[in-house]
């Protein structure tokens, strides 16, 4: 009985762990950071007032990062972009980017930076970033000129800086990720309520057999 017991109780972990990976493949890592030359010529901060006057946009990007609201409705406020948002995936939360002591430009007045992305893997395709122009009062989708997926790191050039995020194409597992909003029961939670029903009802036996 019990190796019945103990078959049970093992089968049930079993089920919590595959639950629990299967919820860290649908949740994107919202980290972004500078690397290379970029980390002493700019800074990464929270998007808030103090950087962006707009409330309507200040609004969108803060539902988009909590996950209240998706990627894609960013193009109910920038709809030329709707159709290249459709199949794309947030990789980092959306952030904002200024220089610091004129950060690092080309000749033509324009930024270079390298970012740092943990969440960049080999199953995502079609790298861009996601910018939103305070001087321009625009959104535009920027081509990077390099993504190096051996040390997770997307360089681009801005032509000026406000708030950015980079996105992708996520294909096969997790191809969810960063697209839908974080309210709801996900797969994986359900996974951890079935196999908190099977612990319950594991632990009741073994008490019911104690007490006999």
């Amino acid at each position: 009985m019990k190796k019945k017991v103990f078959g049970t109780l093992l089968a049930a972990a079993l089920i919590v762990t595959q639950a629990i990976s299967v919820f860290a493949v649908g949740s994107r890592n919202g980290e972004m950071a500078l690397a290379g030359g970029a980390a002493s010529s700019y800074q990464l901060s929270e998007v808030s007032e103090s950087n962006l006057s707009d409330p309507t946009v200040l609004t969108k990007i803060r539902e988009v990062n909590s996950g209240a609201a998706t990627l894609q409705s960013i193009g109910d406020l920038a709809p030329a972009l709707s159709a290249q948002l459709a199949d794309k995936s947030l990789l980092t939360d959306i952030y904002e980017l200024t220089p610091i002591n004129g950060g690092v430009q080309t000749a033509d007045g324009k930024y270079q930076v390298e970012l740092s992305v943990p969440s960049l893997s080999s199953n995502v395709t079609d790298v861009a970033l996601l910018h939103y122009s305070t001087g321009r009062s625009t959104w535009e989708i920027i081509t990077p000129s390099n993504v190096d997926y051996t040390n997770k790191v997307v360089s681009a050039t801005f032509e000026d800086l406000s708030p950015v995020a980079v996105i992708g194409k996520v294909s096969g597992t997790g191809a969810s990720v960063g697209t839908s909003p974080k309210t709801g029961m996900t797969f994986g939670w359900m996974g951890l309520l079935g196999a908190a029903v099977v612990l319950g009802a594991t632990g009741t036996v073994v008490y019911k057999k104690t007490r006999q």
